[in-house]
């Protein structure tokens, strides 16, 4: 079977790895990509280590065992071996999941404050700063000696 023939699923799972293998962390975009591909891998053998079981199961169902046992006692066998594949398959669903939540916690811990503190920035850049200031009556105060009204 040449690469032209084997099926599109083999073939993007290889490429899938790949690219998870030549990232490298320098921006924000290739955490980005790296939860996007490393989901896709996890959904990728998610559905196929699922499918697998499923025929292991099946394939192993089919087995006569013990005549006395009509073969219950195989199909029981059969998916207690295919419930170790399942398991698996459940694992890389979570493999895919820890992608997409390392990103999320990353927005949540450095780009929303990073956003936060820049908003807050921009609010105060139009107001006038409290403080010391130069060539405005002061409120409440009493000014210059003399301007109080009293005599010095």
């Amino acid at each position: 079977m040449s690469d032209g023939d084997a099926p599109v699923s083999v073939s993007n799972l290889g490429q899938l790895i790949k690219q998870l293998d030549n990232i490298e962390f320098k921006t924000d975009r290739d955490l980005y990509n790296y939860a996007k591909i490393l989901r896709a891998i996890g959904f990728e053998l998610y559905m196929r280590i699922g499918m697998d079981a499923d025929m292991v199961s099946a394939i192993l169902g089919q087995y006569k065992g013990k005549w006395y046992t009509f073969g219950v006692q195989s199909k029981i066998r059969a998916k207690l071996v295919g419930g170790h594949l399942r398991a698996g398959s459940t694992a890389a669903k979570v493999l895919g999941l820890s992608g997409v939540k390392m990103y999320a916690s990353f927005v949540k811990h450095f780009i929303r404050p990073e956003q936060e503190a820049e908003a807050e920035a921009r609010k105060g850049k139009g107001k006038a700063k409290p403080g010391f200031s130069i060539g405005e009556k002061p409120s409440g105060s009493a000014g210059r000696p003399g301007e109080s009204g009293r005599a010095a």
